[in-house]
């Protein structure tokens, strides 16, 4: 499963049960309201991060943390808008 800004995190969190830390860490506001259930099963990465107005900084810092503890490797494109 390629991982993009336009995967569910419904589906990240199925398919990589181990990137729950790092969810929960990023999307701690909808595991706080209880809103885990709803909003992360309909949201996309991106949509998360426009929901909680993450900066590309942020945004950019999920990304590598995940695919470190995926242990896979970071795609350029995601590495290149510093």
């Amino acid at each position: 499963m390629r991982i993009t800004e336009e995967t569910k995190v419904f589906h990240l969190l199925e398919e990589y049960p181990e990137s729950e830390p790092i969810v929960k860490k990023y999307f701690a506001y909808f595991y706080e309201k209880k809103l885990e259930d709803i909003a992360l099963k309909r949201l996309s990465i991106k949509g998360a991060f426009n929901v909680l107005n993450l900066s590309d900084r942020e945004r950019e810092d999920f990304f590598r943390e995940l695919y470190e503890k995926l242990g896979l490797e970071v795609p350029k494109t995601n590495m290149e808008r510093e």
